[in-house]
């Protein structure tokens, strides 16, 4: 019996190792992930008329109101090529901005809000009510502004940043202003999977914040690979 109970324990931990592994791999992701969209929106904050380049280059994509972009998610404007011509000109007149500090708290707000959403949730609301603010102050204190971003369906990071500064079928272009606020100095982002969209990234800002229990906030400068 005893040697029984020991090939089935054998077992079963030989079982879970690949769940484990799994996990562990997309936790790693998740960190590569959140880092690549705090850098590439540091991009386009840092150099606009490069970032310009990348959207021009979307207009040869551009089949009627379908866009396709780098990483091959495909859109369906509202605008159609308007969007982009219009996102070319503030590019190209945007003054350059400092660069956002990669907060590793924020990084778990966003992070929370990706798990609530998993299932299917949309929006900025969580199941529990809270909102970015509050999900921010959970790992840190922050002060002055606060803001989200929340981009479904793509999954890579420079997908996810250009149709934040497209901002597609939204006038106002929130989006975009959140990426480009001077007075935000600090971000946080998550990527999760989701029912309904295959992929989510969450993305937070602050004007200033103060990790409670983590490493201090890390400034990543923009690079184009």
């Amino acid at each position: 019996m005893r040697r029984s109970s020991l090939s089935i324990l054998l077992l079963l931990s030989v079982a879970a190792s690949p769940a484990i592994a799994g996990e562990e791999k997309f936790a790693d992701a998740q960190s590569t992930s959140s880092r690549a969209v705090i850098r590439e929106m540091n991009l386009a904050r840092q150099n606009p008329a490069l970032y310009a380049t990348f959207v021009s280059e979307l207009r040869a994509r551009m089949n009627g109101n379908l866009m396709v972009l780098p990483g091959r998610t495909r859109i369906r404007t509202k605008e159609g090529a308007a969007a982009l011509d219009e996102a070319i000109r503030f590019l190209r007149n945007a003054q350059p901005q400092a660069p956002l500090a990669l907060s590793p708290g924020m990084c778990r707000a966003a992070a929370d809000h990706c798990a609530d959403q998993a299932s299917g949730g949309f929006g900025h609301a969580g199941r529990d009510s809270s909102h970015a603010d509050g999900r921010i102050a959970r790992y840190g204190t922050f002060g002055g502004c606060w803001g989200e971003n929340i981009s479904y369906g793509k999954a890579t990071a420079r997908d996810v940043v250009l149709a934040l500064i497209i901002d597609d079928g939204l006038p106002a272009r929130k989006h975009r202003q959140n990426i480009f606020n001077s007075n935000f100095n600090f971000a946080g982002a998550a990527f999760g999977r989701h029912a309904r969209f295959g992929t989510m990234c969450s993305m937070d800002f602050a004007g200033s914040y103060t990790e409670r229990g983590q490493s201090p906030a890390e400034t990543l400068v923009a690079r184009n690979f």
